[in-house]
């Protein structure tokens, strides 16, 4: 009898350390998923935060060549303005020499 009493306290006490065993390994494994979890979820805040971060810059370039387009659009249009300006004063500069030169020829032949 002492025997079988010697067994099944060995048996009992054996399964009590397996039980335990199982139980911090279920312990164990929740904790993981509840930090892959967790983990997970950081990970898609970064990749969201990084991907808004990297749309606005986008937005922030377009706008800015956006903006130096229409600069140097309108510095080619006002460019263009003052030399048409130039030209134009150039031209009556000489179509008003050539009817003076031509009145004074006019008059030396009159004379």
């Amino acid at each position: 009898m002492e025997t079988t009493m010697f067994t099944l306290g060995v048996l009992s006490i054996t399964l009590a350390a397996l039980v335990a065993l199982v139980v911090y390994g279920i312990v164990t494994v929740l904790k993981l998923k509840t930090e892959t979890a967790e983990i997970w979820r950081q990970l898609h805040e970064n990749n969201r935060d990084v991907c808004s971060h990297f749309d606005r810059k986008i937005e922030d370039t377009h706008r800015d060549i956006n903006m130096i387009e229409a600069t140097m659009h309108n510095q080619i249009q006002y460019a263009t303005t003052q030399s048409n300006s130039y030209t134009d004063k150039r031209i009556d500069k000489l179509v008003d020499t050539y009817f003076e030169v031509q009145s004074i020829k006019k008059q030396i032949l009159k004379d």
